[in-house]
This record gives C-alpha cells, structure tokens and sequence, in this order.
C-alpha cells in the first residue's frame, strides 16, 4: 500500500469514527467526556497520520536534511498524538496538554516545512525557492513564539513586535501560496531557449523527412547530392 492511500484510509477512518460517534450520542441525548474523548483522539489521529506522512515521504530522499527534516516530522507527530490521547484519558494532568501543545506545534511546523521544501525541484526558479524557504523559516519563527507562550516563559513583547509577528504570519501565507503557484507558471511557459530548441528540431526533423522521400525517387546525380546536402542540413539543425 502506497503512502497517499494510507494517509487517506487514515484520513476517512478517524473522520468516520469521530462522526458516527458525534451522530449516535447527539440522538441518544448523552454526550458526555467519553464520547469527546473518542472524537478527539480519531481526529488527532487523522490529522498527526497526514503530518507524518510529510516527514515520511522524505525518508527515501537523497539529500542528508531532507532526511532528518523528514525524521524530525514523523516524531514530532508521534509525541503529538501520544500526548494527545494521554491529556484525553488522562484527568487532571494539566503538562499533558501544554507537551501536546508543544508537540503539536512541532509536527505542524515540521510538515510545512517538509511540503514546502520537498517539492523544490532541481528546476526550480531562485524565486521559487527562496519563497520555499522563506514560508519554512518564518512559520518556524511564529512556532518558537507559540512554545514560548506555551511554556509561560516571560517575555516582554511590545507593540511593535506583535506587528512584526502578524507581519511574518502574512509572510508565511503569501509565501506558502505563491511558491507552488509560480513553479506551475513556469512549468506551464517554456523559456525562450527552450521554445527555440524544440522549433529547430521540429525544421530539423520536417528536413530530414522531406530528404528521405526525395532519396526514395529515381533522381539524376546532381538531384542526389542536393539530397545529401539536405541531410546534413538537417543533421546540423538538429545538433
């Protein structure tokens, strides 16, 4: 079973359990910490299998932080959902929520950032990239500030970096949207070197087909040289 059916086995699996389970206590009028706590951990189920899935599709990559990104987001969301499940069943552990609070916002920030530089390819503008990269560092930053909070660390924060903070979470989004946008683009315009090519090609291919027809007729010497000067033609065109 490849990795994108069993994200999305995973997927339709804890939506369907936490939805049948909503629909039955909302008709039997009983909705009570059980019930939540069976939702809650087949969507945090759903959600940390995809997050893990972006670390895992970079465990056969080639490159050595691919790799380790890759290995980091799979953790990240193992400790996630375990403390998730762990703060659900678990009563009156308040560190439980605030760990998976933390591994949360972990696995969220390493599987963007698996995503958005995974899909960087090797023909890939300098724009593309460092739009890749840009969208990883800055979600990066407005993670550390999230555990930060997390850890009721004191930190003075003024007005004008709760700005900067909202101005890096536009960055994030712009960044994150505009990358794969443009890499389309640009898969979709050739350059011009490249549209250049391929039209001195297809002369180069139309030549050397119309020498062919002609070398099949019974030509006089002089049409065959012509014939052959035509072949190199095409040869040379083709290059």
């Amino acid at each position: 079973m490849d990795l994108r059916r069993l994200v999305s086995r995973s997927l339709v699996t804890g939506l369907c359990v936490s939805g049948a389970v909503a629909v039955v206590a909302l008709l039997t009028g009983d909705f009570g910490d059980t019930h939540w706590r069976v939702v809650g951990t087949s969507l945090g189920f759903s959600v940390f299998t995809c997050t893990a899935a972006a670390g895992a599709a970079l465990r056969s990559r080639s490159h050595d932080g691919l790799r380790a990104l890759g290995g980091a987001t799979i953790a990240a969301s193992l400790a996630a959902l375990a403390m998730l499940v762990a703060a659900l069943w678990i009563e009156d552990v308040d560190w439980l929520w605030q760990g998976f609070g933390i591994a949360g916002l972990a696995a969220l920030w390493t599987s963007h950032a698996s995503i958005m530089l995974g899909a960087l390819r090797p023909g890939d503008s300098p724009v593309v990239r460092a739009l890749s990269q840009i969208s990883a560092v800055t979600l990066g930053i407005e993670t550390a500030v999230g555990v930060g909070a997390l850890l009721e660390l004191e930190v003075d924060i003024g007005d004008f970096a709760a700005r900067v903070l909202a101005a890096l979470i536009v960055v994030t989004v712009v960044t994150t949207a505009l990358a794969p946008i443009l890499r389309r683009m640009q898969r979709v315009a050739p350059s011009q070197a490249a549209t250049a090519v391929g039209r001195a090609n297809g002369f180069a291919a139309e030549v050397a087909a119309s020498a062919g027809r002609l070398a099949a007729m019974d030509l006089p010497a002089p049409a065959r040289d012509e014939v052959d000067h035509l072949r190199r033609i095409a040869r040379d065109a083709g290059a």
